[in-house]
């Protein structure tokens, strides 16, 4: 588990140095032109939010299409989570399923299923899955698939609950066994167990 942890680290690292990379690369070859609206939006977000990247955030330099007729692109910076995107990776990872399907090791969801959103917010970690997610399943196939995304997630120090949507909608239940209306830990699981 360490080594998977460790490459997801690994991975996000080498996108941030490419992103890097290629906003050098992009500053010295092309005119650009700096939006002063995305300046307002940064310090906008750091004041309101108190985001810095000593706090998990990553800087990221965006380029947009500016004037058609000078070839001119938009620099926009922006501050993401760190957090959030490894823990939408890890979203990703698990609907993918492990590496080699075996007898010991299967995927938790059927492979139709998307991530259609994820984010962190106050302890939160908000996951909202396509509706292939939700299908009649047995009791240990959902208090698994449950503890799966719960136990993963939690590897990450600002999740402390997860809340599961589909659609964007809020469910009872992805297979009707466990009431996963509103947030919760991985270890109050066994407690949503619906009485029928």
């Amino acid at each position: 588990m360490k080594k998977k942890t460790f490459s997801l680290v690994l991975t996000i690292t080498v996108v941030v140095i490419a992103l890097v990379v290629g906003g050098i690369y992009l500053t010295k070859t092309m005119s650009i032109k700096k939006d002063k609206a995305s300046i307002i939006s940064k310090e906008k977000l750091e004041n309101t939010k108190g985001a810095t990247e000593d706090d998990g955030y990553i800087d990221i330099t965006l380029y947009f299409g500016g004037d058609a007729e000078k070839s001119e692109i938009i620099k926009e910076e922006r501050l993401i989570n760190s957090e959030d995107l490894i823990g939408e990776m890890i979203m990703q990872e698990l609907i993918k399923g492990p590496a080699k399907v075996s007898e010991k090791s299967k995927p938790i969801l059927p492979k139709e299923t998307r991530l259609l959103s994820f984010s962190i917010k106050d302890g939160i970690a908000n996951i909202n899955l396509s509706p292939e997610a939700m299908f009649q399943m047995s009791e240990v196939q959902e208090v698994t698939i449950l503890k799966s995304i719960s136990n993963s997630l939690s590897q990450l120090k600002s999740v402390s609950k997860i809340m599961i949507t589909v659609d964007n909608q809020g469910v009872e239940s992805l297979g009707g066994n466990y009431n996963i209306s509103k947030p919760f830990t991985k270890d109050e699981i066994v407690t949503l167990k619906i009485q029928k």
